[in-house]
């Protein structure tokens, strides 16, 4: 999944599974913002993908979200959003649409390749992971389509996503 995908996700799980959008937007980004950055910027990871992209990464995050949310009498809705929208993300990042997630790791090898440079595919047409490609264009499109449809039939409902999370942030 690319950024549009991270957005998109996010507002999809809060609108129709009740997830904290703050929380779940944050879910859905840092498994590669930590990724990307332990592999390209500091060197430590052997993989674009490790170690946020993995079960252990998933749960462990989850566990300290709920402890987190635990100190401010958060801790179901904060765990329910974060479990789901990273899970979410892990999803649109699996082999349904053609990547490989070593949710397993170190338990089970796998044969992981990063590129050069975080989103190098797409200056190269011939190694377009279309199937990656098409179902991100399907995901953002189907969820600006919704939000559009929901704002023009609910226009007492509008405002901008970040107003919504902002004041969800504060409840």
């Amino acid at each position: 999944m690319i950024l549009p995908g991270h957005i998109a996700a996010p507002v999809l799980c809060h609108r129709y599974a009740g997830a904290n959008l703050p929380v779940a937007m944050v879910a859905s980004l840092l498994p590669d913002v930590v990724d990307k950055v332990l592999h390209y910027g500091a060197g430590l990871s052997s993989s674009s993908r490790l170690p946020m992209h993995t079960l252990w990464g998933w749960l462990g995050t989850t566990l300290l979200v709920v402890l987190i949310g635990a100190v401010l009498s958060r801790a179901v809705a904060w765990g329910y959003a974060w479990f789901l929208s990273y899970g979410v993300h892990l999803l649109c990042d699996s082999g349904l649409v053609g990547d490989d997630v070593p949710l397993l790791h170190p338990f089970v090898k796998y044969d992981l390749e990063s590129p050069p440079f975080p989103l190098a595919y797409l200056f190269d047409p011939a190694t377009w992971p279309w199937p990656k490609l098409i179902a991100e264009a399907l995901l953002v499109g189907v969820t600006v389509y919704l939000e559009w449809r929901r704002r023009s039939t609910h226009p007492r409902a509008g405002g901008s996503l970040a107003g919504a999370a902002l004041s969800e942030g504060r409840r």
